[in-house]
């Protein structure tokens, strides 16, 4: 028998600036869910990145990525 608790996820993914976080918080509004929000302003390769996009973004992608993991590794330890 499945079990009644489902988990879903909805990912929205694009370029800086778009407007990700302002549609995962309606979303968030609209299902009554929970966002697990990027840290951009965290990454410390952001102006780098702006200064020279194409030198920057290799170093802010990997942090990127490397915050993502953490995220849900804390996510898994929170359902222990």
């Amino acid at each position: 028998m499945a079990s009644e608790t489902t988990h879903r996820f909805i990912v929205v993914e694009g370029p800086i600036g778009v407007g990700k976080t302002s549609l995962a918080r309606r979303l968030c509004v609209s299902l009554s869910a929970q966002a697990v929000l990027e840290q951009a302003a965290q990454n410390p390769f952001l102006e780098r990145f702006y200064r020279n996009p194409r030198a920057g973004a290799l170093p802010l992608q990997l942090y990127f990525l490397l915050q993502r993991a953490q995220q849900l590794a804390a996510l898994k330890q929170a359902d222990l």
